[in-house]
């Protein structure tokens, strides 16, 4: 079920993008193909040609050449200021002074120098990329998030008295996750609320424990940071309507995605500030 609903919402948020068509399915011998993208699987961006493309890639200005981990970060193991791929000399031990090529200078006295690489071709020094870049938003999801700094999750839906999440609560849970993973560096507040019916402790209990699970649901279906992602429930304490029908009830039973660090968000863009 996951596979189709993204299979669905890749057309229409191609819609919603002022970019170029692509042409899909890529051909046999493309080379730059994100297989884990969402959408747009192909072609793929990686500025720094580390291998990492950009969608997931936290140091996007690698230098040339470095060796980096899964998130396109240089990989340092002997910890002496020159990543491993240009490190002539690894393993050198620990607080001694280095060259440009990471050898200390009784490694150089010895010979023990990895003989050097042959010159990269001379490229013209790229600009330092702008903070969170972030293109046109593409879902409801993302334009609330960049626009407003929270998300109200539509369509998400819980069994009765109960934190599990039902199966027609994916395609909004999804929507949500694309937006935060553009995002890496917001913090996150997962609020859960309630209608008024029932004790207020045990409004408070389940409001916590579905805000819980929409926490957990998002890690493990999404590249967020643990850290960054808080979960709290509020109970009955902040409705949004006065609870005259079952429809204004149901508006006070929600989940909603708050953004804790509003100055992390693109620049030049307005926050709706908290109730």
């Amino acid at each position: 079920m996951m596979k189709k609903a993204g299979w669905l919402l890749c057309p229409l948020l191609a819609l919603a993008v002022s970019a170029p068509a692509q042409a899909w399915p890529p051909p046999a011998t493309a080379t730059a193909v994100d297989p884990k993208a969402p959408c747009y699987r192909w072609p793929a961006v990686d500025f720094d040609g580390d291998g990492v493309f950009d969608r997931v890639d936290r140091c996007n200005d690698t230098p040339k050449g470095c060796t980096v981990d899964a998130w396109g970060c240089p990989i340092d193991r002997d910890g002496d200021g020159v990543c491993d791929g240009l490190d002539r000399c690894p393993g050198t031990a620990a607080g001694l002074a280095v060259d440009g090529h990471g050898c200390a200078a009784n490694q150089r006295s010895t010979a023990a120098v990895t003989p050097p690489a042959a010159a990269p071709p001379r490229e013209v020094e790229k600009p330092a990329p702008a903070p969170l870049p972030a293109g046109k938003p593409v879902s409801e999801s993302e334009r609330q998030l960049v626009e407003r700094g929270r998300v109200r999750l539509e369509n998400v839906y819980f069994e009765t008295n109960s934190a599990t999440l039902l199966p027609e609560s994916e395609a909004s849970l999804r929507e949500a996750g694309e937006a935060l993973e553009k995002f890496p560096d917001l913090k996150i507040e997962v609020e859960g609320h309630t209608d008024t019916r029932g004790a207020r402790a045990y409004n408070q209990r389940l409001s916590q424990e579905r805000a819980s699970a929409v926490r957990a649901w998002l890690l493990e279906h999404y590249s967020l940071r643990a850290e960054h992602l808080m979960a709290k429930g509020y109970g009955e304490a902040r409705p949004e309507t006065r609870e005259r029908n079952d429809e204004e009830l149901l508006r006070n039973r929600r989940v909603v995605l708050r953004v804790l660090n509003p100055e992390a968000l693109p620049r030049g863009v307005k926050i709706e500030k908290k109730d």
